[in-house]
């Protein structure tokens, strides 16, 4: 199965108020369970429309929501989880006015540094050959997403971050 839910209060006890960032929502449904696949990460971004499409009120936002959501669950997948290592991934989504509220938790390999990655884009002189394979991820994560954190805690990564539903306020 790539997609399921927690079952209610079953938690892993991370879920408490101190550990949440401030003036984040509280997600009153269970958070999603994903195998660290491609195939994880397809079931995740139906579940993100089904339950999201129809709040979108501004062209593109539901594909720039999607785009954010897909490079970080792809990164978890491709880095966090790599070297035939596999995992759950808990995914958190809740609406709080115009945004999209994601937490992303997953127990795979640090981010290097225990940061996030910069996200530049390679300069103009920068030939076609030189460009590393992948690498505009970061780029679009940071382009298109707020308030990042990243967090590492007990073996547990953890990523949240917002977008907009609508044309930002």
């Amino acid at each position: 199965m790539t997609l399921s839910r927690a079952p209610d209060g079953e938690a892993d006890g991370s879920d408490s108020a101190e550990d949440a960032p401030v003036g984040a929502p509280v997600e009153t449904r269970p958070p999603l369970i994903i195998e660290a696949t491609p195939l994880g990460v397809r079931a995740a971004l139906k579940e993100m429309r089904a339950r999201f499409g129809s709040a979108i009120t501004a062209d593109g936002t539901l594909g720039m929501a999607e785009t954010v959501l897909a490079e970080v669950l792809n990164n978890i997948v491709e880095h966090a989880y790599a070297r035939d290592r596999d995992g759950p991934i808990e995914l958190r989504l809740a609406r709080e006015g115009v945004w999209l509220q994601v937490d992303v938790r997953d127990y795979g390999l640090p981010m290097p540094g225990e940061s996030l990655p910069d996200g530049r884009m390679p300069g103009p002189d920068v030939l076609a050959d030189d460009v590393p394979e992948g690498g505009f991820g970061w780029f679009l994560i940071r382009a298109f997403a707020r308030n990042l954190d990243y967090t590492r805690k007990a073996n547990q990564n953890r990523l949240t971050f917002s977008v907009p539903l609508s044309e930002e306020p």
